[in-house]
C-alpha cells in the first residue's frame, strides 16, 4: 500500500491548500512542505526493495474488458527505478518551493489559488511518472499541461498570451502522444505500459517502430521545449517565480525527459530516432545558450539556460547507451538542483531590490552577501566548474557523446555550447551582484526564511560530490529499470586526462579569460539582441491566423439558411467515395461488388420499397410544406414496415414512433412559414436530379456490396451466440445498446441533452413578431371543435400509453423493448395531448424537461459506478428479486427514458407552448383556459391561413367574449 498512501498523502495537499490558505495564508506552504516531503520519504524508505529488483506495484480495475479480449484499463501505478527517481524529484523540489513561496508570496493575494493549482500540478506529475497503465499516463501527461496553463495564466495580462501558446504547443505533443500511445495499445493487446514496452511488435515491424519513435520524440519535445517548440518556456517566465523553479526544475520539462527515458529502450536500435534526438538536442542547447546571452531579464536568461540544458539531456538519451542514459539522469538531478536553486535566488533578488533586469540593478554582492554566495554557488555548478556536481554530470555527458561514432564532431558541437554555458552562467553572477550601474544602497539581505531554501538545493550542488556512491546507486537503479538489465553506474570527480576532460579545460580557461577581460564590452553589444529575423511567437500567431481564416472560408460555405449549403459538401464527399470505391477497386476488404446470382431474396420487400418510392416521388412533385412533411413520414413507415419484415420488432417499433414525433415537431415549425415552397429555378432542378441520381445509386451498391452478399460477420455470431450467456438475457438487441455498448449510449444521451438545449436556445432567441400572412391562423374559435375527437381518444388512449410505457421497459432485457422505445411511447402520450388541444399549450411544466434530462444523465452516469463493484464502469450486475431477473442495466435504462422523455417534451413546450420566455409576438394572446373551453360563438374566418396579417386589429373588450384575453403588442 505504499504507493496509495504516496499519492493519498499528495492528494491531501489538494484538498488542505483551500482550508490552510485561509487559516494561515501564506504559510499554508509550511504543512504542504512538510506532506510532500513526508511523501517522498514514504516512497524512499522503499528505495532498497526498488534496487534489489523488486517493484511496488499496486491497480484496480477502470474499466473490465467483458468480451474477454485481455485488454482492460486499470488505475496502475508502478515504482521502479525510473518512476521513484523523478517522483523524489518532484516531491523534494516541490516542497522546497513551497518551503519558499510561504516567505516570498504576498499577504492574501490569490495565495489559494496558486497552492490548489501547485499541489494539483504535484500530483499530475506524480500520476505521470508513476503510471502503469498508458491511459493513465496520458491523463497526468494532460493535466500536467493544464496545471501549468492555469498558474501561468494566473499571473495576468502579463502571462495571458504565452498561457495560450504553452497550452496550444503542449495539447499538440498531448494529440501525437495519444496517436502513439493508441498504436501501440493495440499492436501489444493490452494498456499496460510494462506490458507494451514488452510486446514483440518493437522488433518485428521497422517502419511502425519508427513512425511510433517520430511521435513520441514531437511529444517529448513540446514538454522539455526543445526546438522548434522551444519558446514556450521562456514566456512561462511571466508565471510566479515558484512556479517558475517548479515548472523548469522538477515538472512539465521533466515529464518529457521521463517520456524520452521510458521508451529509449524499445527505441535504441532505431537510428531515425538516435539521430533525431542527438540532432535536435544538441541544436537546441547551442540554439538557447545563444539567445541567453543576449537577455538582461534573469528569469528569461535562466529559461533559455533550461531549454540549453534540456538539450544536453535529449542529445545523451538519443546515444542510446547504458552510459548515456546514466549521464542524461545524472545531469537531470544536477540540472534540477543549480536551475530551481537560481530561480528562487534570482527572486530573491527581484522581491529585495525591486527588479530583476541587470539595467537596473547595481552591485548588490556586499548588500545580500548570503544570497549572492548561493548564487555563485548554483551558476558555477550550471557553468560546470569543478569539483562541483555539474561539472560530474556535464563530464557524463561528454563521455556519452563521445560513444556515438561521431564522436568528435559533437563533442566540438558541446564544447561550443558549453563555452556559452559558462558565459550566460557568468552574466547571471556579474549581471545580478557586480557591474549593474544603478545604486544599490537602500537595499539589504532578504530573511533567512526566503533566502534559505532558495539556496539549499544549488548549495547541494557542492555537496553532492561527496556522496557520489549514492548518487551512483540511484542512477544505476533508473537505467536498469529503463533496460532490463543490470547496470553499474560510475561517477567520480576526476575520471583522467580524455577527451571530455580536455574540452573542459579548455572551455574554463576560455571562459575565464572572456569574464576578465571581454564581458563588458560583448555583453553590452548583444544585449537584447535580435539574433533571427523572426521568433516562434510570430510564427505561432501566424499559424493561428491562418487557421482562422481557412475555418472562416470554409465556414462560409454552410454559412446560409439554406439546408443544400450544409449538405451538399458532405453529400458530394459520400458519393465520390462510394462511386471512386465502386469504380476503381475491385471491392470492400476483398469483397467483389458483383451482384449475387440468387437475386432478391423475398418478392415481399417490394411493398416497402414501394411505400418509399411514392412517398419521394410525391416530395419531389408537390410544393407544399405540409404535404411534404407527412410524405416525408410515410418514407419513415415504409421503413418500419421493413424492419418488422425482417424480424426486427424493436427497431422497428423505435423507427414508427421517432419518424411519429418527427412529424408533429416539423409541423410545429412549419406554422411559422408559408404553406408553400417558393419556385425553384429550372437549373437547380436538373442540378438536384443529377446529384439525387448519383447518391441514389451510391447508396444502392454501397448496400448491394455491403450487405447484400456476405454472411453474418463474426462479431454478429458471437452477440447470438454468446450474448445471452453473458448477460443472462434474450433480447440481444437491448443488450447490446445499454451494456456492451454502453459507452456509445452514455454520449447519446450528452447529445439528447445538447438538443434540447439548442432547442431552447433557438427558440428563445428568434422574436415572435409580425408573422407572414398565411403562415398562422388564429388560435382560437372553430378549430376547438375540431380537437374534440382526438381529446376524447387522447383521454382514454393515454393510461394505456402510460401503462404500455412501463410493460415494455420492463421487459426490455429479455422481451423486445427498451429505455429508449418505452420512453418514445410515453412522448407520444404528451404528443397526443398537445395535438387535442387546439392552440398553443405547453405538455409539462417548464422546467421539467430540463430537470428530466439532468437526472437522466445522473442517473445513468451514477448506475456505471456501480459496475466496479464487479470490476468495470457500467458492468452489469445481475440478479432476482422475488422471482423476477433484474440488472443494474434497467437503473441505466431508466437514466435513458428520462433523458428521452425530457427532450421530446422540451421540444413540444418550446416550439407549441403559448409562452415563450423573451418571445416579441404581434398577436393574439390567449389563456389557457380558453385554450381548453371552446367558444361556439367566435366563428372561424374563412380563410384562416391569411387570419393574421401584419398589424392585425384588435378586438373591442365590450364585444368580445369574457374568456378570450386579446390584446396587441407593438
Amino acid at each position: 500500500m505504499t504507493l496509495p498512501l504516496v499519492i493519498g498523502l499528495v492528494a491531501a495537499t489538494v484538498v488542505l491548500s483551500p482550508i490552510l490558505v485561509r487559516v494561515i495564508d501564506k504559510k499554508a506552504g509550511y504543512p504542504l512542505a512538510a506532506l510532500l516531503f513526508a511523501a517522498a520519504a514514504v516512497l524512499g524508505s522503499k528505495y532498497t526493495e526498488v534496487s534489489r529488483g523488486t517493484d511496488l506495484e499496486w491497480s484496480f480495475t477502470w474499466a473490465r474488458d467483458v468480451m474477454g479480449m485481455g485488454t482492460s484499463v486499470d488505475f496502475a501505478l508502478r515504482a521502479d527505478g525510473l518512476s521513484i527517481f523523478f517522483a523524489l524529484l518532484a516531491l523534494v523540489i516541490g516542497g522546497v518551493v513551497f518551503l519558499y513561496s510561504a516567505a516570498y508570496l504576498p499577504e492574501r493575494d490569490g495565495n489559494t489559488s496558486f497552492y490548489t493549482i501547485m499541489t494539483a500540478f504535484t500530483l499530475s506529475v506524480l500520476l505521470l511518472v508513476l503510471a502503469n497503465d498508458v491511459v493513465l499516463l496520458f491523463i497526468g501527461w494532460e493535466l500536467v499541461s493544464i496545471a501549468s496553463f492555469l498558474l501561468i495564466a494566473r499571473s495576468g495580462s502579463s502571462g495571458e498570451a504565452g498561457s495560450y501558446r504553452t497550452l496550444i504547443l503542449t495539447f499538440f505533443g498531448g494529440l501525437t502522444l495519444l496517436t502513439a500511445l493508441a498504436i501501440a495499445a493495440v499492436q501489444a493487446g493490452t494498456t499496460s505500459l510494462s506490458g507494451i514496452l514488452a510486446a514483440d511488435f518493437w522488433a518485428q515491424d521497422s517502419k511502425l517502430v519508427t513512425g511510433l519513435a517520430v511521435l513520441i520524440a514531437l511529444s517529448a519535445f513540446t514538454k522539455a521545449a526543445q526546438f522548434p517548440f522551444h519558446f514556450w518556456l521562456p514566456e512561462a517566465m511571466a508565471a510566479a517565480t515558484p512556479v517558475s523553479a517548479f515548472l523548469h526544475a522538477a515538472a512539465v520539462v521533466k515529464a518529457g525527459i521521463y517520456l524520452l527515458l521510458r521508451f529509449s529502450t524499445v527505441f535504441a536500435a532505431t537510428p531515425e530516432w538516435n539521430w533525431l534526438l542527438i540532432i535536435t538536442g544538441l541544436f537546441t542547447a547551442l540554439m538557447s545558450a545563444t539567445f541567453a546571452i543576449t537577455k538582461t531579464d534573469l528569469k528569461h536568461l535562466t529559461a533559455y539556460s533550461t531549454v540549453s540544458h534540456l538539450g544536453w539531456i535529449v542529445a545523451a538519451i538519443g546515444v542510446g547507451t547504458p552510459v548515456a542514459l546514466a549521464a542524461a539522469l545524472t545531469h537531470t538531478l544536477a540540472h534540477a538542483l543549480f536551475k530551481s536553486s537560481l530561480f528562487m535566488l534570482i527572486g530573491v533578488v527581484d522581491h529585495e531590490a525591486g527588479s530583476r533586469d541587470i539595467r537596473r540593478l547595481g552591485p548588490l554582492y556586499n548588500k545580500m552577501p548570503f544570497t549572492f554566495a548561493s548564487t555563485v554557488v548554483a551558476a558555477a555548478s550550471m557553468a560546470a566548474v569543478p569539483p562541483l556536481f555539474g561539472f560530474v554530470s556535464k563530464e557524463s555527458i561528454l563521455a556519452a557523446l563521445q560513444e556515438n561514432p561521431q564522436g568528435m564532431i559533437l563533442l566540438v558541437v558541446a564544447g561550443i555550447a558549453a563555452f556559452l554555458t559558462f558565459l550566460y552562467s557568468a552574466k547571471i553572477v556579474f549581471g545580478a551582484f557586480v557591474d549593474g550601474p544603478k545604486d544599490m544602497s537602500h537595499v539589504h539581505e532578504a530573511p533567512v526564511s526566503l533566502w534559505l531554501p532558495a539556496a539549499l538545493p544549488g548549495l547541494m550542488s557542492a555537496v553532492v560530490p561527496f556522496m557520489l556512491p549514492q548518487v551512483a546507486s540511484l542512477v544505476s537503479t533508473g537505467v536498469t529499470a529503463i533496460t532490463g538489465e543490470a547496470y553499474e553506474a560510475e561517477l567520480h570527480i576526476f575520471h583522467g586526462v580524455n577527451a571530455p576532460f580536455i574540452v573542459s579545460m579548455i572551455v574554463l580557461a576560455a571562459g575565464i579569460l572572456f569574464v576578465l577581460f571581454a564581458r563588458r564590452p560583448f555583453f553590452a553589444r548583444v544585449e537584447n539582441k535580435e539574433l533571427l529575423p523572426t521568433n516562434g511567437n510570430e510564427i505561432l500567431s501566424e499559424v493561428n491566423r491562418t487557421a482562422t481564416s481557412v475555418g472562416k472560408h470554409l465556414g462560409s460555405i454552410a454559412d446560409g439558411f439554406n439546408p443544400s449549403r450544409h449538405l451538399f459538401p458532405l453529400f458530394f464527399l459520400v458519393v465520390a467515395l462510394g462511386l471512386s470505391t465502386a469504380l476503381l477497386t475491385d471491392g470492400v476488404d476483398g469483397v467483389p461488388l458483383a451482384p449475387r446470382a440468387e437475386g432478391i431474396d423475398v418478392w415481399w420487400d417490394l411493398i416497402p420499397f414501394g411505400i418509399i418510392l411514392a412517398s419521394v416521388v410525391g416530395m419531389c412533385r408537390t410544393r407544399s410544406r405540409l404535404a411534404t412533411t407527412v410524405l416525408l413520414g410515410t418514407v419513415g413507415v415504409g421503413m418500419t414496415l421493413q424492419m418488422f419484415m425482417l424480424g426486427a420488432p424493436d427497431v422497428a417499433l423505435t423507427q414508427f414512433l421517432v419518424e411519429a414525433l418527427t412529424v408533429v415537431v416539423m409541423l410545429m415549425v412549419l406554422r411559422f412559414q408559408p404553406r408553400t415552397f417558393p419556385e425553384t429555378p429550372k437549373r437547380r432542378q436538373v442540378t438536384a436530379t443529377v446529384f439525387a441520381a448519383l447518391a441514389g445509386i451510391t447508396a444502392f451498391l454501397g448496400v448491394w456490396s455491403l450487405l447484400g452478399r456476405r454472411e453474418r460477420s463474426e462479431l454478429a455470431m458471437w452477440f447470438l451466440t454468446e450474448g445471452g450467456l453473458e448477460t443472462h438475457a434474450d433480447n440481444i438487441v437491448a443488450v447490446i445498446i445499454v451494456e456492451f455498448r454502453g459507452f456509445d449510449t452514455l454520449g447519446e444521451l450528452s447529445v439528447l441533452g445538447m438538443a434540447a438545449v439548442v432547442i431552447m436556445a433557438v427558440t428563445s432567441s428568434v422574436p415572435r413578431h409580425k408573422f407572414e400572412a398565411g403562415t398562422r391562423p388564429r388560435p382560437f374559435g372553430q378549430s376547438q371543435f375540431n380537437t374534440l375527437p382526438l381529446r376524447k381518444a387522447t383521454t382514454l388512449v393515454m393510461p394505456v400509453l402510460v401503462v404500455l410505457s412501463i410493460v415494455i421497459f420492463f421487459r426490455a432485457h429479455n422481451a423486445p423493448g427498451g429505455g429508449f422505445v418505452a420512453a418514445l411511447v410515453l412522448a407520444t402520450g404528451f404528443a397526443l395531448s398537445y395535438l387535442s388541444r387546439g392552440a398553443d399549450t405547453t405538455v409539462v411544466n417548464e422546467k421539467t424537461p430540463v430537470r428530466l434530462i439532468g437526472w437522466g444523465i445522473i442517473v445513468a452516469i451514477s448506475s456505471g459506478f456501480l459496475g466496479l463493484i464487479e470490476g468495470g464502469f457500467l458492468y452489469s450486475i445481475y440478479g432476482e428479486i422475488a422471482g423476477q431477473h433484474f440488472t443494474t442495466a434497467m437503473i441505466f435504462d431508466a437514466g435513458i427514458y428520462m433523458c428521452v422523455v425530457g427532450m421530446v417534451t422540451q421540444a413540444i413546450n418550446s416550439l407549441g407552448g403559448y409562452l415563450r420566455p423573451g418571445a416579441e409576438v404581434s398577436e393574439l394572446v390567449y389563456t389557457r383556459s380558453e385554450a381548453e373551453n371552446p367558444l361556439p360563438n367566435v366563428p372561424e374566418p374563412d380563410h384562416p391561413e391569411n387570419a393574421v396579417d401584419a398589424h392585425p386589429a384588435p378586438l373591442n373588450p365590450a364585444e368580445a367574449p369574457r374568456s378570450v384575453l386579446s390584446k396587441e403588442l407593438d
